[in-house]
């Protein structure tokens, strides 16, 4: 081990699958482990679930449907849809409500915004009704190795440096922390930077009243880059790396200045901000290079396929499918990844991150784990004719059916997406940038 447990770094708990990441690929993965009988500790660094899509602001569940009638997630991924929409508004369409596998083909998307502090306490209530131990305030440190085996996590909170141990472990901290400390291969890119948060103006609050339209009253405001370039490119570089504490001290100091900006151009006794973001809201940082990755360029069937992706914004969407061992690597025996950080390069990273992919992974990730412990074997050796057809008894869809393999995504236009609902604005240009001069 590359640790000496003492009585300095005492062993506080011994269970079945650890989690590492409290995000929505986290509590899939946890929650798919726990489902099989497995017990279960989640740690989180955070004090609530649901990472990027709550503390995040990234508050939009996106299609889990390919635009063309199709149902491509199901299981977890379609679960975890209605768990952070139980409570306060959505805009699900009554179409998809009743979660049917099949819509007309020009319904609208099978996706929805949901209120933040309503879905931390709906993933509150849920994983506890599931039986996992959540961990919150408690920060992953170091692997504990023997070999190629993780045997037990270093983590600190405020109870001082103590050890988890378990059987096999999850990584679903978006950053491949456990993974890359582990010895697994990765790859780092640097993220732009964007800042994301809920305002009140009377403007917005009358028209809201008058529609009835809760979601109208509080629009969400995305400053910053988006994907395909636009604002910002030409002025401060907005780009950072996840990775390292100066790069997450950057992209706090850039898009927190962002959003100081916007406030002084706009501030009036009519306006205020009513929330903000309590995480760096990193898209992709480091990945795991695994056994396999996406494949993306035509060869669509995959053999050990563990469900089916989108890129959840195109439409219509083509259809992938994502491999068991692009969850594993053979650096690591009992390590799985879960969520944006699993491997997959170019578009299929970006692919990778999408919230419904996220959870699609966790769910894998953890029911692999399980089933490894119940067969006495490893994630290198796991029988992925078992995991598949365990998924697919739990509604995941693991290949493409007829009706999706005809899917040709429209061109991608250059610029900011459309909005997707009246409370997703993207803001005006000028104020997407951070000038030289702005003292940030």
């Amino acid at each position: 081990m590359n640790i000496t447990i003492t009585d300095s770094v005492p062993v506080v708990k011994e269970t079945d699958v650890i989690v590492v990441g409290g995000g929505l690929a986290g509590v899939a993965a946890a929650t798919a482990a726990a489902r099989q009988g497995m017990k279960v500790t989640l740690i989180e660094k955070t004090i609530a679930l649901g990472g990027l899509a709550t503390m995040g602001h990234v508050c939009v569940y996106l299609p889990i449907d390919d635009g063309n009638g199709n149902k491509v997630y199901g299981g977890l991924a379609e679960e975890l849809l209605h768990v952070c929409i139980k409570y306060s508004y959505d805009n699900l369409p009554e179409v998809w409500r009743s979660k049917p596998d099949t819509a007309p083909k020009d319904s609208e998307r099978y996706m929805s915004n949901f209120n933040i502090p309503a879905a931390v306490l709906a993933l509150d209530e849920f994983t506890e009704n599931e039986g996992i131990d959540v961990v919150f305030d408690t920060v992953f440190s170091e692997p504990i190795m023997e070999g190629r085996t993780v045997k037990g996590i270093v983590v600190e909170n405020k109870s001082g440096r103590t050890a988890y141990m378990a059987k096999m472990f999850i990584d679903a901290s978006g950053d491949s922390d456990l993974l890359f400390r582990a010895g697994a291969d990765t790859e780092t890119l640097p993220t732009i930077v964007s800042h994301w948060f809920h305002e009140l103006d009377f403007n917005m609050i009358k028209e809201g009243l008058e529609a009835h339209d809760m979601m109208h009253v509080t629009p969400l405001r995305w400053l910053g880059l988006v994907p395909s370039g636009g604002a910002g490119d030409d002025k401060e570089d907005l780009t950072c790396y996840g990775t390292t504490s100066e790069g997450v001290n950057k992209y706090i100091r850039l898009s927190r200045g962002l959003a100081l900006d916007f406030l002084k151009k706009h501030q009036s006794p009519e306006f205020c901000m009513i929330s903000m973001p309590t995480i760096p809201q990193f898209r992709m940082t480091r990945r795991l290079i695994g056994n396999d990755q996406l494949k993306y360029d035509g060869e669509y069937h995959i053999e050990d396929s563990i469900g089916c992706v989108i890129a959840s914004l195109d439409k219509p969407a083509t259809v992938y499918e994502f491999p068991y061992q692009g969850l594993i690597t053979d650096k690591l025996t009992n390590v799985a990844a879960a969520g944006r950080m699993v491997s997959a390069e170019g578009r299929g990273w970006a692919i990778m991150r999408f919230i419904p992919a996220c959870v699609l992974t966790g769910e894998a990730a953890g029911t692999a784990a399980a089933l490894a412990i119940k067969e006495g074997t490893d994630l290198l050796h796991v029988d992925v004719k078992k995991l598949q057809a365990i998924l697919e008894k739990n509604g995941v869809k693991l290949h493409r059916t007829k009706a999706m393999e005809g899917n040709v995504p429209e061109p991608r236009k250059p610029g900011p997406r459309p909005r997707l609902s009246k409370m997703y604005v993207h803001t005006d240009p000028e104020d997407n940038v951070r000038t030289a001069g702005s003292g940030h």
